[in-house]
């Protein structure tokens, strides 16, 4: 079962995917992962996630904030220090 941290880096992955009109298969590409790897990732049946590295491409190619992964813009806007500890503790929860 996938933790709620976990489903919520998920969903947002899937909507820069989908806002981007990519398919299962041409993100799978990018992150280097198989097609049937992202069905079972954004499934809610199965305990796939992403590794940090894969979240890594991912936001690298969306352009988008990884720490926005796991927390809110406010959050983010923190200084960088706490911002850090947080995004730590977030990803270590993720990790689990």
């Amino acid at each position: 079962m996938k933790s709620e941290i976990q489903l919520s880096v998920i969903n947002i992955i899937r909507e820069l995917r989908n806002d981007n009109d990519l398919s299962q298969a041409g993100f799978a590409d990018i992150i280097g992962v198989s097609y049937g790897m992202i069905g079972n990732i954004e499934s809610t049946k199965f305990s796939h996630k992403y590794t940090i590295e894969q979240l890594q491409k991912a936001t690298q190619f969306f352009s988008f904030p990884f720490e926005r992964l796991f927390m809110s813009e406010l959050e983010a806007s923190k200084n960088k220090r706490e911002v850090i500890d947080l995004l730590i503790e977030r990803i270590k929860i993720y990790d689990r």
